[in-house]
């Protein structure tokens, strides 16, 4: 090889990897927030007091200014950091093959935000939403585990 034909790693670095778990968890909360209806609302809009609402997995409830800055900033940092991934392939400092690794697996903490707010939704009767989630999103997790790890593979071994 000469050294027009060099290849370098494009492997990512310390900072591409934490951008990489930012984005991650940024995006899971993100799409929490964007999905999530306060209980009380909930109830009230569906005509039962909330004291008689049944839900699958009970959780804690966080005053409504909490909620808001945890969401604006997970939707910060969920931006801010794919700009971030996004440069730094487009600088050729991250390989494609990484790139569309971390792009097939973003999708799957997005899944388990909307997941998380289905299954904390206060209501009458069974959940089937919570179901046709778990049989939508289940599948759906595996194929892109799959993508990310096969494209991870590829991306390691040419690198």
């Amino acid at each position: 090889m000469n050294a027009t034909t060099t290849r370098t790693s494009h492997r990512p670095g310390p900072a591409q990897l934490l951008q990489s778990a930012a984005l991650l968890v940024g995006s899971g909360i993100s799409a929490w927030w964007l999905t999530y209806t306060r209980p009380e609302k909930v109830a009230a809009e569906q005509g039962f007091p909330l004291s008689e609402a049944d839900d699958v997995i009970h959780s804690f409830t966080l005053p409504a200014w909490a909620e808001n800055t945890l969401g604006v900033g997970a939707l910060v940092v969920t931006v801010v950091t794919a700009i971030l991934l996004i440069r730094a392939w487009r600088a050729g400092r991250l390989g494609t093959r990484w790139a569309l690794a971390l792009l097939a697996l973003v999708p799957i903490p997005m899944m388990a935000g909307v997941l998380w707010v289905i299954a904390t939704a206060p209501i009458i009767g069974a959940n089937i939403g919570l179901g046709l989630g778990i049989m939508a999103f289940g599948p759906a997790t595996l194929i892109l585990l799959v993508v990310a790890v096969v494209m991870a593979i590829l991306a390691w071994r040419a690198g």
